[in-house]
């Protein structure tokens, strides 16, 4: 089964086929294995992805393939009564994403749906001027029913976000209402101080909140800082980042609720040899986790390689492009595997991509 991490990964790869102008992507996931000296390749998921006519993605669905034997046997009547394994079947609904943009191409909201188009959560991204990203928040609309929680919709349509203010008979209190899908998510209450500078006094979260990232940048328009809350605003841990001269990310801490470091991923990149390594550590600095990238001529990603915290190759990933650049195959070999056993080298899950 696909994670979301991993979907995200393969989502992320897709940059230069989305600059050549197709209109949909297939991702087909298959497990390699070897019975009696022959391998075996079985689907398990696919995931098709669309794009409209300026490349941005409108949806993506993961499909399975691996359906329980009792659809995939039918009950046949006759001479030959019985079950009776079916010539095909057809794939299942596992997730769905659906995708809306603003007029400068940022993505603002994001829908993960079900098998039954029944919604699991809403996502919703706000941006500065210079469009970087400073929030995201998630709910689940199903948990929003506070009936005085929703506001009517405008004239204008469908109200993406919003924010209301409003001030207490004394004008020293503010209080801010942000509004996403017409749901009043987050209440803001503000003592103004003699010179009107608002400061914050308290925060309010809909039970239906997931989950709010707050996203900091430099006058590069880097991202520096992010910090999150949990379900009804409890800290939910931070992070910041580190970059070099080139502008490229070279480190990144991970704090846990309390602020004490929780982890932290350092980056070092060998120019000179087409390499990238990723350091990844814990609070006391002890290696727990390696990643070695090795570009090819071109500086696009061909191995990559995972090493455990004693430098031992954990798994081993390796990239293959077509005539026109993109991403045409991912082999993913079990590293661990092949030691134990003995086995000659073969991969345990191979992802093609197909281009229409």
């Amino acid at each position: 089964m696909l994670t979301s991490s991993k979907y995200c990964f393969y989502i992320l790869l897709l940059s230069s086929s989305v600059l050549s102008g197709s209109k949909s992507i297939t991702i087909k996931v298959f497990h390699v294995f070897e019975s009696f000296g022959t391998e075996t390749q079985e689907l398990k998921n696919s995931i098709v992805i669309s794009f409209d006519s300026n490349g941005l993605m409108t949806d993506s669905i993961i499909y399975s393939h691996t359906l329980p034997l009792s659809k995939k046997y039918v009950y046949v009547t006759g001479p030959n009564e019985g079950l009776k394994l079916k010539r095909s079947y057809d794939r299942e609904i596992v997730l769905s994403y659906g995708f809306e943009y603003d007029n400068q191409g940022n993505r603002i909201s994001t829908t993960l749906s079900g098998a039954n188009d029944s919604i699991y959560w809403k996502e919703y991204q706000k941006y500065d001027d210079s469009g970087n990203r400073i929030k995201r928040i998630r709910y689940n609309p199903l948990q929003a029913i506070n009936a005085d929680m929703v506001t009517k919709k405008g004239d204008s349509g469908k109200m993406v976000w919003g924010e209301s203010y409003s001030y207490d008979s004394t004008g020293t209190v503010l209080e801010r209402k942000e509004l996403y899908n017409n749901y009043v998510l987050v209440i803001s209450t503000y003592n103004l101080d003699p010179f009107k500078k608002p400061i914050k006094k308290g925060e309010y979260f809909d039970p239906s909140v997931m989950f709010q990232t707050i996203y900091f940048h430099n006058e590069f328009n880097q991202l520096t800082q992010e910090v999150s809350v949990g379900r009804l605003g409890q800290a939910f841990g931070s992070r910041t980042y580190e970059y070099d001269i080139l502008g490229r990310r070279v480190g990144t801490t991970s704090y846990n609720e309390y602020g004490t470091i929780e982890e932290r991923l350092s980056t070092v990149f060998d120019d000179d040899n087409f390499k990238t390594y990723d350091y990844r550590s814990d609070s006391l600095l002890t290696l727990s986790a390696l990643r070695e990238v090795l570009l090819d001529n071109e500086g696009r990603l061909y191995i990559e390689a995972i090493l455990d915290g004693k430098e031992k190759v954990l798994e081993k990933n390796v990239y293959y492009y077509d005539g026109q650049g993109r991403v045409s195959e991912i082999k993913q070999y079990d590293m661990v595997r092949r030691r134990r056993t003995g086995d000659r080298e073969i991969p345990i899950r191979v992802n093609t991509y197909e281009y229409d």
